[in-house]
C-alpha cells in the first residue's frame, strides 16, 4: 500500500479523534444569535471583552431561548428583554448588578432567588411564569414597576418593603389578603383582578391611586374606598377626580351597588362595572 493510501485511510480516524472546537461562553444558540445581532457581530469569537460591551438586549422575545448560561459575562447589561421563551433558570443573571429593566414574562420560571441582588432594578416584568414566592424581591430598593400577573402567588407580604413602587400588577394569582399593600403609599396603579380578595381596606390608605383593577374577586363592600375618595374630594383632590376603578364580576351587596358606587362617582371616580 502506498504512503498516500495509508494517509488517506488514517485521515478519518484523525478527524474522529480530534477534539471538538471549544464552545463559546453563550451556550444557547438562539441567545447567542440575539447577542450577535445586538452587537452587529456576525462572526468571530464572543470574548469576555465583547460581552462586557453589551448594554441593552431588546430583541430576545419569542426566540425559543432555554439556557441563559454565559449572560453572566455581560456585566454592564442595563436592559434585558427575553419574554415568551422557555427559560426556567435565572442563575446567570445573579451578578448583573447594573440591570435596571428586566422582562422575563411568559417563561417557565419558578425560583426568583437569583434576582435578589439586582439592586439597580427599576422595572421588573415576571408575568405568566410559575412563581409562588416573591420573598427574594423584597430587597430591591429601586423598584418602581413590578409585574407579577398570572403566577401562583398567595402571599404579597414581601412587596410591602418595596416602598418606591408606583405600579404593581398581581392579577390572576391566589391572593386573599392584600393587607401588606397598605404600606405602598406611592402606588398609583394597582392590578389585583382575578384573585380571591374580600377586604379592600388597604386601598383606603393609598392616596395616590389613579388606576385600580380589581374585577372578579369576592368583594362585597366598597366602604374603605368610598371614605377615602370622599375625603379627598372634599380636600386636596389629589386622586379621586382622576381615579379609574374596574370592579366587574364582584358579588357586591345591594348597598354597594346602589349607594357606594353612586358616592364614588359623586367624588369624581370613574367606575367601570363590567
Amino acid at each position: 500500500m502506498s504512503r498516500l493510501s495509508t494517509l488517506l485511510l488514517a485521515l478519518p480516524l484523525f478527524l474522529l479523534a480530534a477534539p471538538a472546537p471549544a464552545a463559546g461562553p453563550i451556550k444557547d444558540p438562539a441567545l447567542e444569535a440575539v447577542i450577535r445581532a445586538n452587537l452587529h457581530f456576525a462572526n468571530g469569537d464572543l470574548t469576555d471583552e465583547k460581552l462586557k460591551s453589551v448594554h441593552i438586549v431588546t430583541e430576545g422575545n419569542q426566540k425559543g431561548i432555554k439556557d441563559l448560561s454565559g449572560l453572566e459575562k455581560c456585566t454592564n447589561l442595563k436592559e434585558l428583554r427575553l419574554a415568551k421563551n422557555e427559560i426556567t433558570d435565572v442563575k446567570p443573571l445573579a451578578g448583573l448588578v447594573e440591570l435596571q429593566s428586566l422582562d422575563l414574562s411568559h417563561n417557565k420560571i419558578k425560583d426568583v432567588t437569583p434576582l435578589a441582588g439586582l439592586k439597580a432594578l427599576q422595572y421588573l416584568e415576571l408575568s405568566n411564569n410559575e412563581i409562588e414566592k416573591i420573598d427574594p424581591l423584597s430587597g430591591l430598593p429601586a423598584l418602581t414597576s413590578l409585574y407579577l400577573t398570572g403566577n401562583k402567588i398567595a402571599d404579597c407580604g414581601p412587596a410591602a418593603k418595596l416602598t418606591k413602587l408606583w405600579s404593581i400588577h398581581l392579577g390572576k394569582n391566589q391572593l386573599k389578603d392584600i393587607g401588606p399593600l397598605a404600606a405602598l403609599t406611592k402606588i398609583d396603579t394597582l392590578e389585583i383582578s382575578d384573585n380571591q380578595i374580600v377586604d379592600i381596606a388597604p386601598l383606603g390608605k393609598m392616596t395616590e391611586l389613579k388606576l385600580v383593577m380589581m374585577s372578579r374577586n369576592k368583594v362585597t363592600d366598597l366602604t374603605p374606598l368610598v371614605k377615602s375618595a370622599e375625603a379627598d374630594a372634599a380636600g386636596p383632590k389629589r386622586f379621586a377626580p382622576y381615579l379609574r376603578l374596574y370592579l366587574g364580576g364582584n358579588p357586591l351587596s345591594d348597598a354597594a351597588k346602589k349607594d357606594q358606587i353612586a358616592a364614588l362617582k359623586k367624588a369624581g371616580v370613574k367606575v367601570f362595572e363590567e
